[in-house]
């Protein structure tokens, strides 16, 4: 258990530090605030993962299943969003006022659990493209609703006076808990 507990703390620490030291991480170049890089990261949200879920539900659903190539399934997913996230941060590059940063923003979004994790999602649950297409949109549109929740709160929690022992982590981890618990209050809305 002090294993898991030292990896934990040991993670913990190398994020904050390269997040916080390394500036060539950082998504977006140019970005004075917290709130402008969370809401670049939810219009990249919004583009990547519909066109990541759509594809792989096509592709899950036309290619894989008739051939019996289902143990392809996540290999396929993976190579799909790493192909698309590129192609995300050009058509950014070209039409927006936010300029990706390399390595940050390419990383960022392809490493991003939610691309992959509502991908699977989609291909499991969804029977015919335009659910799935839909669904996708509404689960980026909730990504970037999220983000740019955190983001506010963080902002305005930079400025807010706070006792210096709930200072950074402390109360990050408080807020953060706390904007759980009151979206756990969604779970069962919806009965399956």
């Amino acid at each position: 258990m002090s294993a898991l507990l030292l990896i934990l703390l040991s993670a913990v620490l190398v994020n904050v530090m390269a997040l916080t030291r390394m500036p060539s991480w950082r998504p977006f170049e140019a970005v004075t605030s917290t709130f402008k890089g969370a809401q670049g990261l939810a219009i990249a949200s919004l583009l990547a993962v519909p066109a990541v879920a759509t594809i792989t539900w096509a592709l899950s659903n036309w290619l894989l299943d008739p051939n019996e190539l289902g143990y392809l399934r996540t290999f396929v997913f993976v190579v799909v969003a790493v192909a698309v996230v590129p192609l995300v941060e050009f058509v950014l590059r070209r039409n927006s006022r936010l300029q990706p940063q390399r390595p940050g923003f390419t990383l960022l979004v392809t490493t991003n659990s939610a691309v992959l994790g509502i991908a699977l999602i989609v291909d499991a649950r969804m029977q015919n493209i335009v659910d799935a297409v839909s669904f996708s949109i509404a689960m980026a549109a909730a990504l970037g609703f999220l983000m740019l929740a955190f983001a506010a709160m963080h902002e305005r929690l930079q400025h807010a006076e706070v006792p210096s022992v709930f200072r950074d982590a402390p109360l990050a981890l408080v807020s953060v808990g706390i904007m759980a618990l009151a979206f756990m209050g969604f779970t069962g809305l919806i009965q399956e």
